[in-house]
């Protein structure tokens, strides 16, 4: 066995954050039971932390708290906490308790983790500097880093792939910059991401670069447990570890911990390889970038690589929402002269002397029956908005998603879509404007049924029956079972839709076939 080669878990810390760090008592303790009988190195137990949180959050505030968790038996194992710009100076002196603490800081924080770093160690722990998102330094400003590393002298430094976006070319320069620059008695740590689902390998690429003088830790976590989309499964990397460097970890306990406890947590929130912060990683973005365009609800995977492509390197490392949805409007405003399209749209309009747009809330399940008997009267004409209901038959289908026309393309139906589908060829018999039917005095609202409304006020229409109009809520409109908003944002989202109808469709009476959340009737 090389010991010169540590194993980190993080469970319990990174994994924190699908539960915010609530993951309950026994489970905290029964996890890092099952984690010393798996002989882990090092144990990330959590937090440190600036209140008292309670029994079962993995945050703590002393050692007391801690002490309360560990049990009596720790085997091998070593335990560590994380702290991320709070003030450390509460903690007590170190007891062995508690024998490493990581300090994690973004590149303009660099300061407070060095002060941090020094009061700790004066408190007798041994430090980690973990400088988050390695890949947005320059060579020369990691240089300056390291400089102040060697000068502070802590346990470890640890390269951290915050983005996920290293490749194993990637990780071997940084890797041989820290290995040249850092004092050689200083512990160089990996912590990876599974943006690019590469984080076994560069962990497998590590080992086989590192300088085998130098005390090296990988870190990992049960089942790759943390911020969507996770990390290193910490489970592959000891099996690689007994199998390539005669280590004995033990793999049944780990398994034991994941099917007990991790399992059940990522069945209801689950982490893992995802495209969107795949593509984030991909432009060297910050993960949320991705995530915030998937989110939108109407875009394909090609789509999204575009606009993410057009992210500018100044706004690559901190998230910046009001830029991003600059750029995502930019895209889908295809500017298209449809003033031929209106005036031909509202002639076929006028053939008919009632309306009735069909969005795709679950309601329409529920009164299927009334709407068809409202829709077969041949004085009807039936809108779909991006899909086609099997009911009834559509006239035409209202198209404004990328995502939902896909799926539709080839049906017999006609259709009317919006200019955002030119992006990838998008026909229609009429096509609109994106952006003039989704502003309504300067506020934006790209609501699909929100558009079909503007589209039929636009062509003179002053009355229009509506059915499966629901409102956002969680499950409940099949058109956006993929999305990822939580209630807080289905909330938002519909106080905005019903504020657009209170302001600027009092000119259009609409009859609300099913339930809906916007019928302030």
């Amino acid at each position: 066995m090389q010991d010169n080669i540590q194993i980190l878990d993080c469970t319990l810390r990174d994994g924190g954050h699908i539960v915010d760090g609530n993951f309950g008592e026994q489970t905290i303790k029964n996890v890092i039971k099952k984690l010393i009988d798996a002989k882990i190195d090092i144990i990330e137990i959590g937090f440190l932390w600036e209140k008292i949180c309670g029994k079962d959050y993995a945050r703590y505030y002393s050692l007391e708290d801690v002490k309360k968790i560990l049990p009596k038996d720790r085997g091998v194992s070593h335990f560590s906490l994380m702290a991320d710009f709070i003030d450390v100076d509460h903690l007590e002196p170190c007891d062995g308790t508690i024998e490493y603490i990581r300090l994690s800081f973004k590149r303009h924080r660099l300061e407070w983790g060095l002060n941090a770093a020094r009061i700790l160690m004066d408190k007798g722990y041994k430090c980690y500097i973990n400088p988050v998102n390695c890949n947005v330094y320059t060579d020369e400003q990691y240089l300056e880093v390291l400089k102040k590393v060697n000068e502070l002298h802590p346990y470890g430094f640890s390269i951290v792939d915050t983005f996920g976006v290293m490749r194993c070319p990637d990780l071997s320069r940084v890797y041989y910059l820290v290995e040249h620059n850092l004092d050689p008695d200083i512990c160089i740590g990996v912590h990876l991401h599974e943006n690019l689902g590469l984080a076994f390998t560069l962990a497998q690429h590590f080992l086989q670069i590192r300088n085998p003088q130098r005390k090296v830790s990988v870190d990992g976590s049960l089942l790759g447990m943390g911020r969507v989309p996770g990390n290193l499964c910490i489970e592959q990397i000891m099996d690689h570890l007994n199998i390539e460097y005669g280590h004995s970890y033990s793999i049944d306990a780990a398994l034991d911990a994941i099917d007990a406890y991790i399992a059940p947590i990522k069945a209801k929130e689950p982490w893992g390889y995802s495209i969107p912060y795949y593509l984030s990683a991909k432009f060297h973005l910050h993960r949320t970038y991705g995530e915030y365009l998937a989110n939108r609800g109407r875009l394909t995977t090609k789509d999204i690589q575009r606009i993410l492509a057009k992210v500018d390197r100044s706004e690559a490392e901190m998230f910046n929402e009001a830029y991003i949805e600059g750029l995502y409007k930019e895209y889908m405003n295809i500017e298209v002269d449809d003033d031929e399209a209106v005036n031909g749209f509202k002639k076929l309009l006028d053939e008919y002397e009632r309306y009735l747009i069909i969005a795709p809330g679950q309601s329409i399940k529920q009164y299927e029956k009334e709407i068809r008997e409202y829709a077969e009267d041949k004085n009807t004409c039936v809108i779909s908005v991006n899909f086609v209901p099997g009911f009834v038959k559509a006239a035409y289908v209202f198209c404004t998603s990328a995502k939902r026309y896909s799926q539709i393309e080839g049906d017999d139906t006609r259709m009317i879509i919006t200019s955002n589908l030119l992006n990838d060829g998008g026909r229609g018999e009429f096509c609109f404007s994106y952006n003039a039917l989704a502003y309504f005095d300067d506020v934006y609202c790209d609501d699909s049924t929100v558009m079909a409304l503007a589209l039929m006020k636009k062509c003179g229409v002053n009355r229009v029956s509506i059915a499966g109009f629901d409102g956002f809520k969680n499950d409940t409109m099949e058109a956006y079972r993929n999305s990822a908003g939580d209630i807080e944002d289905f909330e938002k989202k519909n106080r905005l839709i019903s504020d657009c109808l209170e302001k600027s469709f009092t000119s259009l009476e609409i009859d609300f076939l099913t339930p809906s959340a916007h019928n302030k009737k």
